[in-house]
């Protein structure tokens, strides 16, 4: 008797995920709790364990396909079961084989001249009798915004044997939204002209599945706020004496590493309560404020990648909560160990370019954050300080913060009020101030 593979439910949001790597092919011999395939949803990676021990007999989903949470997709049997022979038997290819290829997008003319698609039916019917086939996501995407069978049949597929995946739709609908040229040639998105015209020596090798995220999230992101950046010189010296004379208080009794990010969020909560526009979010015409305070913490991976974990309801926390959570999160983080849910619902993110050496950073917002706060790197330099007996000269430990922030529903003004009250916070730190 067969033992189904279904597609997880990773998180409570999570609805589908993306096949990055099939570990057995059809007729290998798997484990219970052996690691079967690795599928991404969103940010996180995450390796799928085989159910049960026995023989991979049949392998529905090939890699790039999107999938449903709680569709089969893979079926596990006994020595004895016959396997279910495939167009492809080895699945196992290399996630970024197609990458590279050229995406050749026909340019579109106006709406009301495109055929439209009438219904998902109707569609399933074109495609069979094209011989072409499109993923149940692809073609309901196709017929939500109404691409023609002729426009979806020119788009040049990145998925497994050239398949068109929901990246490939989504792509061409954004280039069709945003272009102006009637549809009388073929538009380009990625050529490699300009390489062959080139003297220049190159290793040229395709993105990986995280980085074409990061790089879409990235783009998607500076196409959708107007960002503003202020900027403030802040003495933290009394933060860095009491890191010194306590993190291995901390280590050692909390089992937590004490980094300066504790610090810096616990004063940001402090903020926002004081700001809350800061915590807010623009949605079509409206400004939804945010009930809670929930921090993401930019983290570097090893593999110069990166991931932003996030620390729910924060404001519910203490500074001891604070920092076990970014402790953990951080670690999680880089071994790979995160959940799908911990890296969504952020509401301000907090990233620290100053730990690689950087004297101060311009962020951009992690949507669909308002706000990004950038850490730049502690420096001892020389500072006036006013006192009773005149100006001196003395020693402090100094860092520049950024904030970045969306013109759309932050005027300078509010941000730079929001950037000087983190400021006076941080400089009056006190230890009986921690929450």
């Amino acid at each position: 008797m067969s033992v189904d593979v279904l597609m997880p439910k990773l998180g409570e949001s999570i609805t589908e995920g993306t096949i990055l790597e099939w570990k057995k092919n059809v007729g290998d011999m798997v484990e219970k709790d052996e690691t079967l395939l690795e599928i991404s949803t969103d940010k996180v990676d995450s390796e799928i364990p085989s159910p049960d021990s026995g023989k991979v007999t049949e392998i529905l989903f090939s890699v790039n396909d999107v999938v449903p949470v709680g569709e089969v997709i893979a079926r596990i049997g006994s020595n004895n079961d016959e396997v279910v022979e495939k167009k492809s038997n080895n699945l196992i290819e290399d996630k970024d084989k197609n990458l590279d290829e050229d995406v050749i997008i026909n340019k579109t003319s106006k709406k009301q001249d495109m055929p439209i698609l009438e219904s998902a039916t109707a569609l399933e019917d074109k495609f069979d009798k094209n011989r072409k086939f499109y993923s149940p996501l692809v073609k309901s995407i196709a017929n939500k915004e109404n691409i023609s069978l002729e426009e979806l049949n020119k788009i040049a597929g990145t998925g497994l044997n050239n398949r068109v995946s929901k990246k490939d739709v989504l792509k061409y609908v954004e280039v069709r939204n945003n272009s102006n040229i009637d549809n009388s040639e073929s538009l380009p998105l990625f050529s490699d002209n300009d390489l062959e015209k080139s003297s220049l020596s190159n290793d040229v090798e395709p993105m990986g599945h995280v980085r074409l995220m990061i790089a879409d999230h990235m783009k998607k992101s500076r196409d959708t706020s107007v960002h503003v950046y202020s900027t403030s010189e802040v003495d933290i010296t009394d933060i860095v004496n009491f890191r010194n004379a306590n993190k291995k208080y901390y280590h050692e009794k909390y089992q937590t590493n004490l980094t300066y990010t504790p610090f810096f969020i616990n004063a940001v909560i402090k903020s926002i309560q004081d700001f809350p526009l800061i915590n807010a979010r623009v949605q079509d015409k409206n400004i939804v404020n945010n009930l809670n305070i929930n921090i993401g913490m930019a983290v570097a991976l090893p593999d110069d990648n990166l991931i932003v974990p996030v620390i729910k309801k924060s404001e519910e926390l203490n500074f001891l909560g604070i920092a076990r959570s970014c402790s953990d999160l951080a670690q999680r983080a880089r071994k790979n160990k995160l959940q799908p849910d911990e890296v969504k619902d952020s509401t301000f993110t907090v990233t620290n370019p100053g730990i690689f050496g950087s004297l101060f950073g311009m962020g951009i917002i992690n949507q669909p954050n308002s706000a990004l706060l950038s850490i730049g790197s502690i420096h001892k330099r020389p500072v006036v300080k006013e006192t009773d007996y005149g100006d001196v000269v003395v020693i402090r430990s100094m860092i520049y913060l950024t904030l970045a922030y969306d013109h759309r529903i932050i005027d300078g003004a509010y941000g730079t009020r929001f950037l000087s009250h983190l400021k006076k916070e941080l400089e009056n730190f006190k230890e009986n101030s921690l929450r």
